[in-house]
């Protein structure tokens, strides 16, 4: 019996190793180059380009980010957004469309969430925005003294976001966030509201 014992507690004992094992080996890996690829709502505020016209400013946006995890708390990043095409009409007449997007640099700091394999995370960083807008009825504009602002706007402002994402593999990961391209009343401030998934190389 007490052999029996013995046995038996040195076969939990050895399930008990292999599990915490697994679990170690399921943790995140602590730094190393990624890639990140987001897609969902993008909207557009603070813009007019034309007095007393309202904007279709929503829509479906995507972006791509690469960076380099230094530590389980911090990364810095490169990212491409593309934003939804938006419409400016008057009286329900379309005068001008816009096309949207930016590039940003930043600094991701991240709050691991004990062992979970889940992360908390802020971005913080400079953007180069750019809108490029384009008469849409121009004789419609002409006739009603309306002048619509085309042409390529851009700018480099502040960049921002927070999220969070879980690693359901040791090296890739799912995520929600939200970032916005602070730009001026030419560009707009961009906003991507997204979710994604990342992949860490080792």
């Amino acid at each position: 019996m007490n052999n029996f014992k013995i046995t038996t507690l040195a076969s939990a004992c050895l399930m008990t190793a292999c599990v915490l094992t697994s679990a170690m080996a399921a943790a995140p890996i602590p730094m190393g180059w990624y890639l990140e690829l987001n897609g969902g709502r993008s909207k557009v505020t603070n813009v007019s380009y034309a007095p007393g016209s309202s904007l279709s400013n929503s829509g479906i946006g995507w972006n791509l980010n690469g960076g380099y995890k230094f530590m389980p708390f911090c990364a810095a990043e490169l990212g491409y957004t593309q934003y939804a095409s938006t419409s400016s009409k008057i009286n329900g007449v379309k005068i001008a469309t816009a096309t949207y997007y930016s590039y940003d640099l930043a600094l991701k700091p991240i709050l691991p969430v004990s062992d979970t394999g889940a992360e908390l995370f802020a971005k913080l960083g400079i953007a180069y925005l750019n809108s490029n807008v384009k008469a849409a009825n121009a004789s419609y504009a002409s006739a009603n003294g309306i002048t619509v602002s085309t042409g390529s706007h851009n700018t480099t402002r502040y960049y921002f976001g927070l999220g969070a994402d879980y690693y359901f593999i040791p090296a890739a990961a799912v995520n929600l966030q939200w970032q916005r391209a602070q730009g001026n009343n030419q560009t707009g401030n961009l906003n991507l509201y997204s979710i994604g998934l990342s992949y860490l190389f080792g």
